[in-house]
């Protein structure tokens, strides 16, 4: 007879979400950031 051998697997969903935000927060400052220099560019360009 064979033992079974439990496994007991804890996910730290507090972790998860943080750095689901933190990921997040920042694609949405890098394309925020690249639109803004993509018209400070054409500003310039224009002047």
């Amino acid at each position: 007879m064979r033992d079974n051998n439990k496994v007991d697997v804890t996910v730290h969903v507090d972790k998860i979400v943080r750095n689901v935000a933190i990921a997040g927060v920042l694609i949405v400052g890098i394309i925020y950031g690249c639109n803004t220099y993509r018209k400070v560019i054409r500003w310039r360009d224009e002047e």
